[in-house]
């Protein structure tokens, strides 16, 4: 079997990279090529474009990087073309993978897509996309499932990866002690970290004013750790620098500082307390402002259908704000209401075997 594949951002390549070790055991023959991250390359797969190229947040960013991505598009339609895959599997990045999808569909080569787009958040139309350029939509969050039944996309449902990446995490193993610890997750886009690492070190350091803190930021593995460096040497706040790895530099936090993505989801897995965070270009904001149909931006909120994590966004991303937040939620109290209501989040993830139950969706469309 030969697949192409599209995961082009750090959280994509980590689940794909796991479904693919779980097709690798169902047909051990398995090739395949397409853009991808480090995870993806440990599987054998053929890097086009790495994923660390392609993690680029904001209108104006896209636009900047324009010739990168017409190139990146050019060459996997020309690969596909030339090798005729089994089939194209992509992982959310729907501005891109959209678009290949089609001229996936129109070159008679299946189509099928791990991980949905946030579309039923924002530009709800690109459903009907989905309904004509993919075959099977496999969906990590129970209420994707209704949404594409309900626009009659073929959908199967197969759990969280997330709970098996973590499930040598005992939530209930940490105890607080007399010095807090707080994680920093600045995102896996350069852009991100540009933006939210500077306010997260500035609260650091308003914290550090008042008491003893220990801290130290998570780098995501699309993240140079040079970027990281300057940026912390500019604010003269230098900290540890962790790797996002096992999830441990999560676990063993009293709280987190975190963009919005995936980590959060890993905060509420470890039962850690976590300040959600996003800054965008004043376009790309009002164009959201417009867009986006649902009431919170953290896929905790999302899930639980309330505010359980505060959710600071453009202005309120400051230093002063961000500490704020960590004072409250180093209140006994508040953080141990937060870490019941991470607990039933985490219930609603569903239970370990995403990547396998992925893995078998794929050889069951494959053979059908």
């Amino acid at each position: 079997m030969k697949l192409a594949l599209v995961a082009a951002e750090a959280s994509g390549d980590l689940h794909a990279s796991e479904v693919i070790h779980e097709l690798k055991k169902l047909d051990p023959s398995l090739t395949l090529f397409g853009i991808g991250g480090d995870h993806l390359a440990a599987e054998g797969m053929e890097i086009l474009h790495h994923a660390r190229e392609m993690a680029i947040v904001g209108l104006f960013n896209v636009i900047r990087r324009l010739p990168l991505f017409r190139r990146a598009f050019r060459e996997m339609v020309e690969r596909i073309e030339r090798e005729r895959p089994d089939a194209v599997v992509l992982v959310d990045y729907p501005g891109f993978n959209i678009r290949l999808a089609r001229r996936a569909r129109e070159l008679g080569i299946r189509v099928i897509y791990y991980i949905s787009p946030q579309i039923w958040a924002w530009r709800r139309g690109r459903v009907k996309q989905i309904e004509r350029f993919v075959d099977r939509m496999i969906v990590i969050f129970p209420f994707e499932a209704e949404f594409y039944r309900e626009h009659h996309v073929p959908v199967t449902y197969v759990g969280n990866p997330v709970i098996e990446q973590l499930a040598h995490i005992d939530p209930d193993a940490r105890r607080p002690g007399d010095v807090p610890r707080i994680a920093l997750l600045p995102g896996s886009r350069v852009d991100e970290v540009t933006a939210l690492l500077p306010p997260m070190l500035s609260a650091v350091e308003r914290l550090r004013r008042e008491r003893s803190v220990d801290a130290w930021i998570v780098r995501a593995p699309t993240i140079e750790r040079a970027l990281i460096d300057r940026i912390a040497a500019e604010r003269g706040v230098i900290l540890p620098v962790r790797e996002h790895e096992d999830g441990r530099a999560i676990a063993e936090a009293d709280v987190a500082l975190s963009s919005s993505g995936t980590a959060t989801l890993e905060c509420a897995v470890a039962g850690t307390p976590v300040v959600v965070m996003y800054r965008l270009s004043r376009v790309t904001y009002w164009l959201a402002l417009r867009l986006v149909k649902v009431p919170h931006f953290s896929l905790v909120n999302i899930i639980a259908g309330k505010e359980v994590v505060p959710e600071l966004l453009q202005h309120e991303v400051n230093g002063e704000r961000i500490a704020g937040e960590v004072r409250r939620l180093l209140d006994p109290a508040v953080r141990e209401a937060m870490r019941g209501e991470l607990a039933r989040v985490r219930e609603r993830l569903g239970g370990p075997g995403a990547s396998r139950r992925a893995a078998e969706a794929i050889m069951s469309e494959l053979r059908a």
